[in-house]
Order: C-alpha cells, then sequence, then structure tokens
C-alpha cells in the first residue's frame, strides 16, 4: 500500500506524465551575421510547438562560451554556425547537425517517437545565498533503448544583454527590407541573447551512475544536486533543462536524448516528501564593515572556501579551507560594494561589503 502510495505522489510531481518533449541544442555566436535569424526560426519553432526546448551553445570565441559547449561542438563534428542538433539524433548517422529551414521537419519526426521517460522536479532556490537544491526523479514508461543513460542538467539564461565584444551581435540582415532584423543594426548592441547555456552540471555529458544498466519501468530513480548559482548571472531569467540521454563515448551517432523538461528557477517549490533543509551554521561574521585596507573575517565551521566577489559576481579573492580567522588585503580594491561568500558543509553564507 505505501508503495503504490509514493508511486502515485511521484506520478502526481512528474511534468507532463506520457508527454514527449524535444530538444533542440543551437550552435550559435556573436559573430556569426545569419546567426540571429537563426534565432527567429528557434522561437518560432516554439512558439508553434510548446513540446519544444531551446537551447543555445556559444561558440568558444563568444563571451558567453563555455569548455562543455565546444565539448559538445566537437563531439558531434559541427563545422559552423548556424546548427542545430534535435534530440542529438539525425537524419543519417553522418548528418547529425541540421540548417534551420530543416529543423521542422526533425522536430515533428522526434515527436513521434516514445517518450520513455517521465522526469519530476522539485527542490528549493533561495535568491538570497543562492543556493540551489535540487531533486529529480525519472520513471521509465518502456524500456529505453539499449545503452549507458545519463541524467543531464543544464542551466539557461534568457535574456543575457550586454555590449562589447563577444556580446554586439553581427547582423547580416541589417539592409535586408522586409527582414525582422532589418535596420537593427551591423552589429546589433545589447542584443538579447535567448536560451544561453550557462553551466551543465557534472560536465558536458551529464550525471553518470543514477540509472542501472537495464531500467526497470515504473520504478522512481531520484538524484540530488546541491549547487551555488552564480553571482554573474540574472537569476530571475534562469531556468532548469533537465534531460534523461543515452551516451556512447566512442560514438556520437549512438548518443539520444530520450525525454526533456525545462522549468523556470524561481518556479522550484519545496516538496513535502523532501527532507528538511539543513540548518545554516552561524552566520558570516566580517570586521570592519565598512572596510579598507584589511577584512577580517571569522569562517563557520567546516567551510570550504572563502570568496570575495564583486557585484558582476568577479572573483576577487578565494581560499579554499580558509582559516578560523582570516585576513584578506582589500587595499587595491576600489570603493564600493562587495559580496563576501563562504561555502560550508551545510549551505552557502553571503554578506555584503563595503569597501571604503
Amino acid at each position: 500500500m505505501k508503495r503504490t502510495f509514493l508511486f502515485l505522489l511521484l506520478c502526481a510531481s512528474l511534468s507532463a506524465w506520457g508527454q514527449k518533449r524535444v530538444l533542440l541544442e543551437k550552435y550559435t555566436s556573436a559573430f556569426c551575421g545569419a546567426c540571429p535569424n537563426g534565432h527567429l526560426v528557434a522561437e518560432a519553432l516554439a512558439a508553434q510547438y510548446p513540446e519544444l526546448v531551446l537551447v543555445f551553445h556559444h561558440s568558444e570565441v563568444d563571451a558567453m562560451g563555455l569548455p562543455q559547449s565546444t565539448e559538445w561542438k566537437n563531439a558531434f563534428n559541427l563545422p559552423g554556425t548556424p546548427l542545430g542538433i534535435i534530440d542529438r539524433q539525425g537524419p543519417s548517422d553522418s548528418e547529425m547537425a541540421l540548417l534551420p529551414g530543416e529543423w521542422e521537419e526533425r522536430l515533428l519526426e522526434q515527436m513521434q517517437t516514445p517518450a520513455y521517460v517521465q522526469i519530476g522536479l522539485n527542490g528549493h532556490y533561495d535568491g538570497f545565498s543562492r543556493s540551489l537544491s535540487l531533486d529529480v526523479t525519472a520513471i521509465f514508461e518502456t524500456p529505453p533503448p539499449q545503452g549507458e543513460l545519463h541524467l543531464n542538467v543544464m542551466a539557461t539564461e534568457d535574456s543575457v544583454i550586454h555590449a562589447g565584444w563577444g556580446y554586439d551581435q553581427s547582423n547580416y540582415y541589417n539592409e535586408v527590407e522586409g527582414h525582422p532584423l532589418y535596420g537593427l543594426g551591423h552589429p546589433i548592441y545589447f542584443y538579447p541573447h535567448r536560451h544561453v547555456i550557462r553551466d551543465i552540471l557534472d560536465g558536458a555529458w551529464g550525471t553518470t551512475g543514477v540509472f542501472p544498466p537495464v531500467p526497470e519501468t515504473g520504478i522512481p530513480y531520484q538524484h540530488h544536486y546541491d549547487y551555488p548559482v552564480s553571482w554573474a548571472w540574472n537569476h530571475q531569467r534562469l531556468k532548469l533543462v533537465v534531460f534523461v540521454s543515452l551516451y556512447d563515448e566512442t560514438s556520437p551517432a549512438k548518443r539520444m536524448v530520450l525525454n526533456t523538461t525545462e522549468i523556470p528557477l524561481f518556479s522550484l517549490a519545496p516538496t513535502p516528501a523532501s527532507p528538511p533543509p539543513a540548518k545554516l551554521p552561524t552566520a558570516l561574521k566580517s570586521f570592519p564593515n565598512p572596510a579598507s585596507g584589511h577584512l577580517w573575517v571569522e569562517c563557520p565551521s567546516l567551510t570550504q572556501s572563502l570568496a570575495l566577489l564583486s557585484l558582476d559576481g568577479k572573483f576577487l579573492y578565494k581560499k579554499a579551507r580558509p582559516e578560523k580567522t582570516e585576513e584578506i588585503d582589500i587595499a587595491g580594491l576600489p570603493p564600493g560594494l562587495y559580496f563576501l561568500q563562504a561555502i560550508t558543509d551545510a549551505g552557502i553564507l553571503s554578506q555584503k561589503i563595503a569597501i571604503q
């Protein structure tokens, strides 16, 4: 009886039980003049097909590039931008990446494939400490194809708006009358880069060891993540994109996304079935505040690392396993507000510091 109740509770928490969602991974660059048109194509498809989930990998030459995205691009041998891969499958083993005009046909094909697995997300995000606690539950509806299964969690930001190198968007359509990008500039300053992959938890290919070699249908498989969200990101625009995939180290053609879900970061709510969050240790203490020259910090017990960050998220000081009382030289920093952050075994503590 208890097992039946637990199964029903988990089913209720799963998003869209029985629904197949499709993942479009787009390879893009701020220096690609054709890419903003590819963005428009992807957005139009997402508006037409609610089953579509978008994530954009940026080139390593962009300010938004990631090593994981470069690894993803090299593994699938993408020759350039704008190209997209849908559910990490292609019409043939030698044709994985498609141009924007080919995405819809492939999308419709993937929408007809089995959902295989349903994914539920529960947890809590503390916007003050920027600490994310996430529980992922996966239940297989039908036996998946044979192979190594990975759980994947991506953090995406929508929209990233900056001006400068690596953000200004090249635009080949600036002089094409009638085009939506006509007259916006070449490049477009303060371009809203959407669906930007900010991080991929546990590396480019996700988390291993969550699923057995042959998972059973109807059995909940769960994994927990504790993750510090970067201060450099606009957390109000963050989403979590979660999917289960097949992974083959030697053959990209044997990799495949089985099903996907996404949720805005601030939509996460604690689940009654989850244990209560651990109590935070004693509050972070520092003196003097405002400070000049030197700052002394009293670190709580079990502090893993201590850091001082600028308001835009840049690390100005960082030390692993600090002393109980740590001295930070701040003589060279300009006056203003900063963030002091301590990562402990029980949570993340932060404090605003004024330097004068």
